[in-house]
């Protein structure tokens, strides 16, 4: 891009770009979260409170999200996606929820405002056309729970995280850390963390509806074997790259960049 659009000097190898006579090197670090922390609080006592009430409701196959109503992060095909899991299985009726957590976000702008009425009338139409005698395919829950929340996180048996894009999604690396139930993320390959989770989630196109379908109801079915595997390997990912390491890469590129000299004098060569 700096080179077509702006006729910069570029050094693909060196990720570097000369301008106005200085070097400027671009790198990606993901983020990620304090994993002593996030591990803390998972295991405190309010939470676990949040936890045992869970317990007395919770159905054969919970689902989770945990979102701001913001369009990017897709929820309305999240739930036409559950939509399509209750068709096509109908065998699950009663045995599933998806227990979604839902902030409201910018309720200042008007495509906000329309977006979280569609998310809501969406749910509620689910909830009329599948649900009775007690159960709700769709659970909300609005405004800030954050001891439930990471109850549910706990527990889930699939995590949706189906962003149109998203620069990273902190909530897939909090669920992969502190699930103790062996549970399945599903992914939209457009989020951030998918470049580091792939291995261990079950990637989807957030725009296909039916392959997520298929995704959450495979997660869903996975043999225990291959669910603690994957369970295993992403809790990993998080732990190894944690915010420590986010920050210490960072400050080993500077030093070793700074240890370089030279690199404007080789590209104006």
């Amino acid at each position: 891009t700096c080179d077509e659009n702006l006729g910069l000097a570029v050094d693909d190898k060196e990720r570097a770009v000369l301008i106005d006579g200085r070097v400027v090197y671009a790198r990606h670090y993901p983020i990620s979260i304090e994993v002593a922390a996030t591990t803390r609080l998972s295991f405190s006592h309010s939470v676990l409170v949040e936890e045992r009430k869970l317990r007395d409701w919770r159905p054969e196959h919970l689902i989770v999200r945990i979102d701001r109503t913001d369009p990017s992060k897709n929820i309305v095909r999240g739930f036409l996606a559950y939509e399509k899991l209750l068709e096509y299985h109908p065998e699950l009726a009663r045995k599933v929820q998806f227990w979604a957590f839902l902030q409201p976000s910018r309720q200042d702008v008007e495509a906000y405002r329309d977006y979280l009425r569609k998310v809501r009338t969406t749910a509620h139409r689910i909830n009329r056309k599948y649900g009775g005698n007690g159960w709700s395919p769709i659970r909300l829950e609005f405004g800030e729970s954050v001891r439930k929340a990471m109850a549910a996180l706990r527990n889930f048996d699939v995590l949706l995280v189906n962003p149109v894009y998203d620069g990273l999604n902190l909530i897939s690396k909090e669920g992969a850390l502190v699930n103790r139930n062996s549970g399945v993320i599903v992914l939209s390959e457009n989020a951030g963390a998918h470049e580091e989770l792939h291995p261990h989630v079950l990637s989807v196109n957030p725009f296909d509806i039916e392959a997520t379908a298929d995704a959450v109801y495979r997660g869903l079915m996975m043999s225990a074997d291959e669910r603690r595997r994957r369970n295993e390997g992403a809790r990993d990912v998080v732990r190894t790259n944690d915010i420590a390491r986010w920050i210490s890469r960072q400050v080993q590129d500077i030093r070793e960049l700074v240890a370089t000299p030279g690199m404007r004098a080789r590209m104006t060569s």
